[in-house]
């Protein structure tokens, strides 16, 4: 008895650390421009994004409602700088079956907070990372009411997302070495894009394990 558990109480363990380290990406949209959309810099501080950006895959599969659904990306704003790190702002950001901005079925909305911009990449490879969080998110009726298993697993997590962003390219038409260039030097770029919107890991899914293992303390005592 004493050794079944020990035996538990080391698998548990295992599943209790491996669900605070692996994430799931739920939300996708892929580097392909004639999905995914693309980004712009006017070399003058401000981003935007072409707002035909769609969802690709959802839950790890492509035959999830809400694909094809457009991606909402705000138009955001270099902020400070210091030794290549930047800022962009933040703005609302949604889901809908719209090709604009609040327009036709708005399935998901929050809110794109303010983060790191980590500009990195040579001549052969130019892109950048961007890594915040959705706060503030909202599954509309309608979404729920569209049969998507991931809204519905967003419905339930709670109301916010990680929000991971890759820019790409930018070397064509202006010609510059690094993101890093072409924003200390105000160039214009622009580039094709990828990105996912994640949910965070369920504080709960953690609890549980802990209190499964200390019952198995005790009965192992």
């Amino acid at each position: 008895m004493m050794k079944k558990s020990k035996i538990l109480l080391s698998c548990l363990i295992s599943i209790v650390l491996a669900s605070t380290t692996l994430g799931m990406a739920d939300i996708e949209f892929t580097t392909d421009e004639s999905r995914a959309g693309c980004w712009s810099y006017d070399g003058a501080g401000t981003f935007t994004f072409v707002q035909d950006i769609v969802v690709d895959r959802a839950l790890g599969v492509d035959t999830d409602p809400l694909v094809d659904a457009f991606v909402h990306i705000p138009v955001m704003t270099v902020g400070w700088i210091q030794g290549g790190l930047y800022t962009l702002s933040g703005g609302p950001i949604s889901i809908s079956d719209g090709r604009t901005p609040n327009t036709g079925t708005i399935y998901l909305t929050g809110t794109l907070s303010s983060g790191d911009l980590v500009p990195v990449g040579t001549i052969g490879a130019a892109y950048t990372v961007f890594k915040v969080d959705i706060t503030g998110v909202t599954v509309t009726v309608a979404g729920l009411a569209l049969g998507s298993d991931v809204l519905d697993l967003i419905a339930a997590s709670g109301s916010s997302l990680d929000f991971e962003l890759s820019m790409n390219g930018g070397l064509n038409p202006p010609v510059y070495t690094s993101f890093v260039e072409m924003l200390d030097s105000g160039y214009r770029g622009e580039g094709p894009l990828s990105g996912a919107m994640t949910i965070p890991e369920p504080a709960t899914l953690c609890l549980l394990g802990l209190g499964t293992l200390a019952l198995l303390r005790k009965r192992s005592a």
